[in-house]
């Protein structure tokens, strides 16, 4: 016997005890809700299906079910109000459904009994009415009922697996409640007095007795949910019989008619062999029974396209067709642009055999809402790069969809979204064709209530792949910016140049809109990388166009340099003088000036390589350099692009000015923190070239010595009586390390 084959890990489980109370699910992956998507089910699938749309959660939108102990609150107040005749509020029949103790509910008992001061105080507005009284007996015994049905999910990680599991001896309970069952005339009465009772047989009885007393009882009752719901319970009993075929069929039942109860009847619905499974369809009394177990299927073993084929084949108008094609199409989304179709591929296979499909039932135009499948096959088509064949199903599409926002947004999505990928190149009349789709697209941005966050990411990238080809770097680097395109300054005036252009074009403008890199940007960029290579004069005419350059505060004092780099102590320490980017470079102006000038070189020298040293990676002010083209937030150099990471932790300037001052140092006093000072530059620059690799900066793959002698360490050594020497001596470890060993 042939044994259906399984595909989801999760699914060997007591069906009983899932319907029964709890479901408890591993945790899933973490992630976007539904991956990477631009065909929202939302749009034409049934929203009370919801929970099964594709998903890398367990189900969409609620992750979990975890409701089953609250599911049913508002119906049962709702229910139980109108049979009392709406004589409780609202808020008293929540507090006895939901909160009351049993101490409350035998205190009504004795007020029952003209005993008025045991009356509770929830009931001291309640009218005593025999419908009241017959009330408060029936929810004693389904709260006893609920304490063994509705237990709290508890992670498997807090489980006490040692601890037995209670066990209620509903002897007497099942006693008292088909006694009142028996007794009571009242139908709605009876109903819930049947349902409780088949709930407790079926946790402390026998399968047998469950499914008895669900054949003796259910045909007087109607198919309302509480019928379900006990219907529910009775395919649990099937379940534990492993009478599969038939508790598969009554799952299906109540799937089809419950939507309460969808996502427990789908976790509980599990087919084992071929043979339970053609079982199961042969009790169908109809059609749409057939159609509801094959979407059940289609769902439980991730595979709608043998479901879509098989309902398609019993009823081309089922709207249960939907749900699955929405599945089948969100999962090969996932799959990205279908490129890789050698043979043994297994996901092109599926690829190829989904689109062979919706392509047949698109072009025989016979379901209930031809639109959906038009646009499906025109996005597969897309999907697998036949582009001319997706124009012609968007064609089609373009006058069979609804005249309504949702279904017009998703044909202009999908119909674009093929213009755009089938140009492998771009021109002046595609820019004026795109450009209405390309605001459109953009304004859509903050509607949720369709999928175009991925589309537009792919229409920016797409379109500047394109511009790339054509030659234009300047239009691709406003649709998608990359770093690597201001490494040549060719490009960066080029694209000052665009964006200073007056009189653009509207499709110009709209590039100048899209652009993420502005002109006061590219000065500002400008002006950092100007300075780090000591052109003072242009990077302050730089950075004088950049207004933020006026507002922004250096956190530490740039011209200070520790003898062991701390920035936070730097930029905790008082500062008499804050300085932002735009005052930092006029004074670096002032200091070159005096050089120039010859005027104290020395200290001037010292001050201008304390700066330039800590607006790089390795010190207290590398806000200076932090701007929209270099980036933000480096922690650590390989958190640096790659093509910025060079110039950011360049030693190079620093190094200039501190020999400057070493050369024009008076005393050994000046010389020894010269030294240390280009001993700190000569460890970066060692660092940079060592232990952070220039490929890809793979921090601890070193290991060899954590420092070497440093020339700096060398010549220090030569001032031991200076005050600046036994300062470092006394903290820096290294240096003191080197000392030790070199005596």
């Amino acid at each position: 016997m042939t044994r259906t084959s399984l595909k989801k890990s999760w699914i060997i489980l007591t069906s009983a005890c899932t319907i029964a109370a709890t479901i408890v699910l591993a945790c899933a992956d973490m992630g976007p809700e539904y991956g990477t998507s631009n065909f929202t089910p939302e749009i034409f699938v049934d929203s009370a299906y919801s929970p099964f749309f594709y998903s890398n959660q367990f189900y969409y939108g609620i992750g979990h079910d975890e409701a089953h102990i609250t599911r049913w609150k508002y119906d049962n107040i709702g229910d139980w109000g109108a049979w009392l005749d709406k004589t409780l509020s609202y808020e008293t029949l929540d507090y006895l459904l939901d909160t009351a103790s049993e101490a409350t509910l035998d205190s009504a008992k004795a007020w029952f009994l003209a005993k008025p001061e045991y009356r509770p105080a929830c009931l001291s507005a309640a009218r005593l009415t025999p419908k009241l009284i017959a009330f408060i007996h029936y929810l004693a015994y389904a709260k006893k009922c609920e304490a063994f049905a509705l237990t709290p999910i508890i992670p498997a990680w807090e489980q006490d697996s040692t601890k037995p599991k209670p066990h209620f001896n509903a002897t007497t309970l099942n006693r008292q409640l088909q006694e009142s069952l028996n007794t009571t005339p009242d139908p709605f009465l009876q109903e819930r007095y049947w349902f409780q009772l088949l709930r407790s047989q079926f946790f402390n009885g026998t399968p047998r007795e469950t499914i008895s007393l669900f054949d003796t009882y259910s045909p007087q009752f109607p198919h309302n949910k509480i019928w379900y719901r006990s219907l529910a319970y009775t395919a649990g009993a099937y379940y534990k019989q492993k009478q599969y075929s038939k508790a598969n069929y009554y799952y299906s039942r109540v799937f089809e008619s419950c939507a309460e109860l969808r996502t427990v009847a789908h976790y509980s619905f599990h087919p084992q062999e071929e043979a339970d499974w053609q079982g199961t369809l042969a009790l169908c009394r109809n059609t749409e029974e057939k159609a509801t177990l094959w979407q059940m299927l289609g769902i439980f073993y991730s595979d709608p396209q043998r479901a879509i084929t098989r309902i398609y084949e019993l009823d081309p108008h089922s709207e249960k067709l939907y749900l699955l094609l929405s599945r089948a199409i969100n999962t090969s989304e996932q799959r990205g642009v279908w490129a890789d179709e050698t043979p043994g591929n297994h996901s092109a296979g599926e690829n190829n055999s989904l689109l062979a499909l919706v392509t047949r039932i698109a072009t025989a135009n016979n379901t209930s809402k031809p639109w959906v499948w038009q646009l499906a096959a025109g996005y597969l088509n897309m999907l697998a790069r036949h582009y001319t064949t997706a124009t012609g199903y968007f064609t089609k599409a373009e006058t069979t969809v609804p005249h309504q926002r949702l279904p017009q947004a998703q044909f202009r999505l999908l119909n674009m979204l093929n213009t755009v990928y089938a140009a492998h190149t771009i021109d002046y009349a595609l820019e004026q064709k795109l450009l209405p789709d390309i605001e459109w697209l953009e304004s859509c941005q903050q509607d949720q209530s369709f999928r175009n966050d991925d589309a537009w990411e792919s229409v920016k990238r797409t379109m500047a792949a394109n511009y790339l080809l054509t030659g234009d770097k300047v239009k691709s680097e406003c649709f998608s910016s990359r770093s690597a395109f201001y490494t040549d300054n060719h490009n960066v005036e080029a694209l000052k140049a665009f964006l200073s252009k007056p009189d653009k074009t509207p499709y110009e403008q709209r590039c100048t809109h899209l652009s993420a890199i502005q002109r006061e940007d590219i000065f500002e960029y400008q002006a950092v990388i100007l300075c780090l290579n000591d052109h003072i004069d242009e990077a302050l005419a730089a950075m004088q166009q950049v207004p933020s350059a006026k507002t922004t505060v250096l956190p530490g004092n740039p011209f200070n340099a520790r003898i062991v780099d701390c920035h936070d102590c730097d930029h905790e320490a008082t500062q008499k003088v804050k300085y932002t980017k735009l005052t930092f470079l006029q004074k670096l102006k002032e200091l070159k000036d005096k050089i120039a000038a010859n005027s104290d070189v020395y200290t001037n020298a010292i001050l201008l390589g304390n700066a330039e040293y800590n607006i790089t990676h390795f010190g207290n002010a590398r806000v200076f350099y932090e701007c929209k083209v270099l980036g933000s937030g480096h922690g650590m150099p390989e958190m640096i692009d790659s093509v910025f990471r060079a110039p950011l932790t360049s030693m190079s300037t620093a190094i200039k000015y501190y020999t400057l001052a070493l050369n024009a140092a008076q005393t050994d006093e000046q010389r020894a923190k010269c030294q240390y000072l280009l001993s700190k530059c000569q460890r970066n620059t060692w660092y940079n070239n060592t232990i952070f690799k220039t490929r890809g900066y793979e921090y601890g793959d070193y290991k060899g010595p954590d420092f070497i002698a440093w020339d700096g360490f060398k010549a220090l050594k030569q001032y031991p009586n200076s005050s600046y020497y036994k300062e470092v001596l006394k903290e820096c470890g290294y240096f003191r390390t080197y000392i030790q060993k070199n005596k």
